[in-house]
Parts: C-alpha cells; structure tokens; sequence
C-alpha cells in the first residue's frame, strides 16, 4: 500500500491513527520448565486438578476424563526441559488390556489418526519441487486423464470433477472441492445395503427405499467402483489405479480453490502423487524424509511389529481398528507414533530442521478463511485464533487434528512463542471424541495465558532498563519500560541523544502518542538480534460483530499499510534493534536510525 508522504507525515502527527500488526506480542520465552516460570507453574497447576480429578475423589469436570487414555505433553525450541512437562493416563480398558500396554508413558505408541496429514504435506514439501504442486493430477493420473476425455464434450461442473485444475496445493489445503471419501471407505446407499443383503445385516437406515429413491441401472459400472466390493470394503485395501478409477467419476463438492471441504480422500490422493512423482512408496518417504532425519525411531507408518505390542496402546480389540494396516488412506490417518516424538517433531518444525527458514515461514500461514472469524486453514494447518481475554491480544495456534474410531491426537504449535503441545487419546467409548477435544481446550486455557505471562515477565527482566553509549563525554542514553497497564510491549521512558531530549519528539518517531515496542524482525538462532518496532492503538477501536466501521476504519486500523515509511538516510526512525544472547540476555541496543549502540546497565 503507497500513500503520499504528506499524508504519511501528517499521520504520524495524529494520537492513535494506526493499529497492531500481525507479529509476536513479545520475544519467546526462554524459560518454560524451571521452578520459577509462569508455564510450568500452569503446567503443575492443570496436572494437580488432574490428579485429584482421576485419581481422587474430586467431582470437577476433569473427572469426565477417567475413561480416557492419553499422554499430553509440551515442546519448545528454546528450552529442551519443557517436554519433561508431560501427563498420562490409562483408562481402566486399558490397565486391563490383554493386548499391548497397560500403562502409558512418553514411549507408548498410540495410532495419531489425522496429524498424520501433517506428515504427508511436510514429506511432501520435502520430496517435490514447485512445479510438482501445481502440476495437474490428470498428469498424474492416468484414470482422471481417462474421465476428462470421456466427458470432453460434455463436462459439466456440477457433475465432473475438474482433475485438470486440481493440483497437490489444492488437495494440500483442503481447497480441491472433492469427495471426502472415495470407496471403500464412503457410504454410498446402493453400495451399503446390498453388503447388508450379502451379509444378513439389512436396515431400514441403508435402505434406499426408506428414502424413496428411485431405482437405477446395476448394471452401470460407474455406481460399482472397483474398491467397493465387498471383500475392499473388509479388508480396507485396494490398488491405486482402482482407487482412483473409482474417484474419478465422483461428482465435485466445490470448484477448485472456491472453499475448503474436508476431505480424507484428498489426502489419500497426494500421497499416491508423492509416490508417483518421487518414485518411492510412501513408506520410505515418511522414514527417509522425517522419522530418520529427527531421530523418531518409535514412528511408523504401518502397524508395529509385534515386537513392539508393550509399548502399544491398543483400545478394544486389536482388530477393531489398531491391526489394520491403512493401506491407500495411510497418508490421511494411517500413522503412529509417540508423545515423545511428536515432541521432535514439533520442534523439528519450528526449528526449521527439515525445510528453509523461509520455506517454513511460508508453510505456516493461511491458505484461506472458513465462516467462523476464528478459525482458519492452512495445507493442511487448522489454524484457531486465540483471543486474549485481558488485552485483546490474537494468538494464532496451528494445529492439525486427528479423530478416527477409537483414536484421536492433536499437533498444536505456537509459533509467536517457538513453543506447542501434543495430545494424543484412545478409548472405545463413544465419547472419545468429545473428551479429546475437551482435554486439548483444558491445555489451551491454562498454557496461552501462562506463556504469556511468562513471556511478559521476560520482556521486563531482559528488555526494560537503561542502555547508555560506552564512549566517553558522549551523553547518549534510552530507558525502556515495560508496560503494565494497557497494551502489552515497551514504551520509552527516557532518551537522550547526544545531549538532546527526545522524549517530546516521540509521537512523530513512533508514529502515534499511544504505542507499544514489540518484536518484528528476528535472527535465526537462540543468539543474535531482535528488531522491535511500534504497534499504534487505534483511536476509536472496531468492536466485534460491528461493520459498521469496516471500511472508514481503515487507517485507524492498520499498521501495515504504514511501516518504513520514515526514514533518515535509509534507516528506520522507530525501529530498535536489541543484541541476545542464547540465554535470552540483553546486552545492547541499537536506535537504528541514530547508528549508535547503547551497552545495557543493571
């Protein structure tokens, strides 16, 4: 966005003309597992409740988890100790298995269900090139190729799906617009019940008289795909060119790249196009691409060998989901693996050990809106926006949900706080699903605000004080202070500038009499340096649920339509740049356009 210099000028002059921008609120913590840090404060705080909850005679809401197994548990890239920060609990089914483990820990390997999607993408950015994702699955394919030339004449939108516009991006990013299953593991009315004929099991729910609809040609080989036999439809295995033969006379949900659809089905497909553009099975890329590279030695891509069934937490019978082999839908939810290795992987992403910084960057943003204000996508990230409730403040939280018969799993990561956590559940109850999803919000409401508070707490101990120029009879010194009341970040609290006090000039420097210092610009690594730059509040703030300031707004409400705009000789007024070391200690800092650095005084 270009605005004419007077107009950014005069801006500057006008108290609380801008807003936040999308960046930390403050540096990552360094500090989540000592005895003295906010999250591990947090941490032992839900772990007690879940203590007296489970193994007490509390009657809180927690105690609705006794049913539940799972192991929960936090990564962070800059302190190694928080993954000691972990909890377990076996369910009775599970203390009393006679199959795999009757008790859980870091080590026991559960099915992830869907976070094995995260996986695929990332094995997939890994192995392909740009060209292969947006390359055409009719390429790929040679049944979507056989579909689009049989309806060349005739495609119709509604009915064909469009495999010629459908590319890895777009099944990556729950934007293909497809089926969210293909056989066998859809439900398909004509399909189901004559298995139900075949089997004895009949009912009025499958049966498409029960609903009136009419009846067609069985002889038509395009209502049998080749995977909906019976015998596909038991053993859940079937070839890739049956599968997506079968797929591809399905009917589109939505045009490519219109909304996001889920779909099980489009993950399935990406990682049969990883195979064919890579030349591997999915097997060897998961282990030679991801397992290997971070040391997951307890992760698998098919089911454990038997050596292995102590540490596994099967729930039910081990038939009942946890033997089967997923076949073609591996890349969907077929993986396993540990709280501990989720644990390297988590931080094997944030840490950009397998991808660029840059490519990592890029990956962890949104690919597009759902309806809810809240709640984003991503390839394939699901991406909640947390609000703070004391200071307004949004977190955005990537995660990758997994929820699949008796298992479900959670990879969630913080990037404004190089930190996540990693929940992941079994039991045969069928409630399962909704005690997962209540457990995992149990860990949000008790870690955000605890790293946040941790976080503050740091900025204020590292950051705030006096910085004052080393060179002699040079009178140059700034003092920052963290702020305690409104928004969150640092205020200058003092300024002299070779003699001059700058503290009356801090409305044009900073852009707006109201401002908050806050992180923009990062080094790699624990040591180096950290940009801060202002964040403005805005004047008359846009209260949700509220258009009716939507656009008028506009220059009230957004800070980035206005950075670098105030430069001299090609350096950035308000920009302060802050030398760390890898312990998180300030020593300096550097008013970038006045090119001198202050040394940091206790």
């Amino acid at each position: 966005m270009w605005l004419h210099n007077s107009l950014a000028v005069a801006s500057l002059c006008l108290p609380g003309a801008l807003s936040n921008f999308l960046s930390p609120t403050y540096p990552s913590p360094r500090d989540l597992s000592s005895r003295n840090s906010h999250v591990a404060t947090g941490w032992r705080n839900l772990t007690t409740r879940l203590d007296h909850s489970l193994h007490g005679r509390s009657n809180s809401t927690l105690s609705l988890l006794q049913d539940l197994t799972f192991s929960i548990g936090l990564f962070s890239t800059h302190d190694s100790g928080a993954e000691t920060l972990q909890y377990h609990h076996a369910a009775p089914e599970i203390l009393n298995a006679s199959h795999g483990t009757n008790e859980v820990d870091g080590d026991s390997i559960y099915r992830i269900a869907s976070v094995s999607k995260l996986f695929t993408v990332l094995a997939g950015l890994i192995e392909l090139d740009g060209e292969d994702w947006e390359r055409p699955l009719s390429e790929a394919f040679p049944a979507f190729a056989q579909s689009l030339r049989e309806h060349s004449n005739s495609l119709d939108p509604v009915y064909n799906t469009q495999w010629d516009v459908i590319t890895p991006s777009a099944l990556a990013s729950q934007m293909a617009g497809i089926a969210q299953y293909g056989a066998p593991w859809y439900t398909d009315f004509l399909t189901t019940h004559a298995f139900n004929e075949a089997f004895n099991t009949s009912s009025p729910v499958t049966d498409p008289a029960t609903y009136a609809l009419p009846p067609v040609d069985e002889s038509d080989p395009a209502i049998w795909p080749p995977c909906a036999s019976i015998e596909h439809s038991v053993s859940g295995q079937c070839a890739p060119s049956d599968y997506t033969e079968g797929v591809a006379s399905n009917p589109p949900i939505f045009l490519p790249w219109t909304s996001p659809s889920y779909s099980n089905n489009g993950l399935s497909l990406l990682g049969l196009a990883i195979a064919n553009l890579t030349g591997k099975s999915m097997e060897e890329v998961y282990q030679e691409s991801i397992f290997d590279p971070l040391d997951m030695e307890s992760s698998y891509s098919e089911v454990p060998p038997s050596s292995e069934e102590s540490r596994c937490v099967i729930a039910g019978a081990p038939d009942s989901g946890w033997a089967l082999n997923n076949g073609l839908s591996t890349p969907s939810g077929g993986l396993f693996s540990t709280l501990n290795d989720l644990a390297k992987f988590g931080v094997g992403i944030l840490n950009s050990t397998l991808l660029s910084p840059t490519e990592t960057r890029r990956w962890m943003k949104p690919v597009t809106h759902t309806s809810n204000l809240h709640y984003s996508i991503g390839a394939p990230w699901e991406i909640y926006r947390y609000t703070d409730p004391k200071t307004g403040i949004i977190t955005d939280i990537y995660t990758k949900l997994g929820d699949s018969g008796y298992y479900g799993s959670i990879s969630a990561f913080l990037p404004d706080f190089d930190t996540g956590f990693s929940v992941i559940t079994a039991s045969s109850k069928a409630t399962r699903s909704q005690q997962t999803l209540f457990l995992i919000q149990q860990i949000v409401d008790t870690i955000l605000p605890a790293l946040t508070t941790q976080a503050a707490t740091e900025l204020e101990n590292n950051y705030a004080g006096t910085y004052i120029s080393p060179t002699p009879n040079f009178n140059s010194s700034i003092t920052f202070t963290a702020s305690k009341h409104g928004a969150p970040g640092l205020v200058v609290s003092a300024w002299i500038s070779n003699g001059t006090n700058l503290l009356p000039q801090i409305p044009t420097i900073m852009g707006a009499r109201d401002y908050r210092l806050r992180p923009a610009l990062t080094t790699p690594g624990d040591a180096g340096q950290i940009a801060f730059r202002p964040a403005t509040s805005p004047q008359h703030p846009v209260r949700a649920g509220d258009p009716s300031r939507l656009f008028t707004s506009f220059y009230d409400a957004d800070d980035w339509t206005s950075f670098g705009q105030v430069m001299y000789a090609n350096m950035y007024l308000s920009e302060f740049i802050f030398d760390v070391d890898s312990d998180g200690v300030v020593s300096a800092v550097s008013p970038a356009a006045w090119r001198v650095t202050l040394e940091k005084r206790d």
